[in-house]
């Protein structure tokens, strides 16, 4: 059931992504993804290496939406500055 949900979660996003005007909106959705697809590689691969994967791919999740607020942040710079 929880593969289910975060299936469709991972499938609305996507499709948000498609449709978003904005950049920083379309960074936001795709940081949703990655959370949730660290979440399904850790529900899928029930052993300790499927455990490794989904905290690998957790922290790189982590790294990346740190990279997304950074970026956030520089378009909210552009904008101001034009």
């Amino acid at each position: 059931m929880l593969m289910e949900i975060l299936g469709i979660i991972i499938v609305v996003m996507a499709l948000r992504t498609l449709f978003a005007r904005d950049r920083s909106e379309r960074m936001l959705y795709l940081n949703v993804i990655g959370f949730a697809l660290s979440a399904m590689i850790a529900l899928y691969i029930q052993t300790p290496f499927g455990a490794i994967m989904a905290i690998t791919f957790f922290i790189t999740s982590t790294l990346s939406s740190n990279a997304i607020a950074y970026s956030i942040g520089r378009v909210k710079e552009e904008i101001i500055k034009e």
